[in-house]
């Protein structure tokens, strides 16, 4: 009885030993020295520390893992946007935890960029992870953010005024005008000392001793349409004068409002002259 307890104790402790044989090796764990003497091909003293420290090749493959699992969740364009951010990573990485050749020949030093590198390395796996996650939680699972913003209020839609399409004829023009502020549309001058008159033959007279090129006498077309500017004619030359059609002195165009009352001038001295001036109705 003693001899079979002696075997399945020796049977025992090998299984034990068949099990710790087949565990991986802890993170510090370096590699095997024929493997070590493959890692001095490597490209950079970072690559042959990777390379050399099991612990650091294991949180490498984690990370592959993290990056095939998270390129999985979207198409050829998002992985291609993966691998460019790792790109930019890596950079980081190296700039973080330098090694150089002389690294590896202090153990002290060597010890101190392999934990950097490890801990540089697990953060960029858990935040892969992280993202992979929030791609593939459904947005019902999310928690409802309520935040202290008002209500939109919704304002109820602008009447649209219809155009003025009111007819106007240059027999519409007659009377006496004063020169307006554009801004506000009011008068600024008394319609006594200066002033825009038009007479029911199409003469227009303008006043203003404050303006070199006034007073203007001229006439108005007998057919225009005044709401898309006229010519103010000089008056016609005595009977027997053969000149040519002379040039205008002037531009007038209405811009005709709802009522009458209301309607406005624009009178545009001819080049080279630069005069122009708005005139409303005088009161």
């Amino acid at each position: 009885m003693r001899v079979l307890s002696l075997v399945s104790g020796l049977l025992a402790a090998s299984s034990m030993l068949a099990v710790l044989a087949a565990a991986p090796a802890p993170a510090e764990t370096p590699v095997p020295e024929a493997a070590a003497a493959n890692c001095d091909s490597a490209e950079t003293p970072s690559a042959q520390l990777l390379c050399r420290d099991a612990g650091l090749a294991a949180a490498g493959e984690a990370m592959e893992a993290a990056l095939a699992a998270l390129g999985a969740t979207t198409d050829a364009a998002g992985r291609a946007a993966i691998e460019a951010g790792q790109t930019v990573w890596r950079a980081r990485r190296d700039d973080a935890c330098p090694v150089t050749a002389a690294d590896l020949a202090d153990a002290k030093a060597t010890k101190s960029r392999t934990d950097c590198l490890l801990r540089v390395t697990r953060q960029r796996t858990a935040a892969l992870e992280a993202e992979r996650q929030a791609r593939s939680r459904p947005v019902a699972d999310l928690p409802l953010a309520v935040t202290g913003a008002a209500a939109p209020r919704f304002v109820a839609p602008q009447k649209t005024v219809p155009p003025i399409n009111r007819k106007a004829t240059l027999a519409a023009l007659d009377g006496r005008w004063a020169k307006a502020d554009p801004n506000d549309r009011t008068a600024i001058d008394d319609c006594r000392t200066s002033y825009l008159e038009i007479g029911a033959d199409r003469t227009l007279t303008a006043v203003d001793p404050r303006v070199p090129q006034f007073p203007l006498t001229g006439r108005l077309p007998a057919e225009g349409d005044p709401v898309q500017e006229v010519p103010v004619q000089p008056l016609p030359p005595a009977e027997g004068a053969t000149e040519a059609a002379p040039a205008p002195l002037a531009s007038l165009r209405l811009l005709p409002a709802d009522s009458a009352r209301f309607d406005r001038l624009i009178l545009r001295m001819a080049a080279p002259a630069t005069f122009a001036a708005e005139f409303v109705r005088c009161r």
